[in-house]
């Protein structure tokens, strides 16, 4: 039975979860607009901005994974290692 303490975790999953799929489409309008330009120039200045969101992407995501590790834990009655 989940506890009510898990509650703060299941709300961080869900903001980390709409902010991963808002870097995934603001990543992919900038990848459709490098390919779709007639300039290869174009391609080459958006790619740092690709970059930078594939990184805040990978950040984003290990917190997510830390999170669901954390509501497993919480969910299973068992002290987070982080929190005894």
């Amino acid at each position: 039975m989940p506890q009510p303490t898990c509650e703060p975790l299941i709300e961080t999953i869900q903001q980390l979860t709409q902010d991963l799929y808002t870097i995934e489409d603001q990543i992919h309008a900038l990848e459709v607009e490098g390919m779709y330009q007639l300039h290869p120039w174009r391609y080459v200045v958006l790619q740092p901005q690709v970059d930078r969101l594939i990184k805040k992407k990978h950040a984003l995501q290990d917190m997510w994974d830390h999170a669901m590790n954390e509501l497993a834990i919480c969910r299973s009655g068992q002290p987070s290692p982080h929190h005894p």
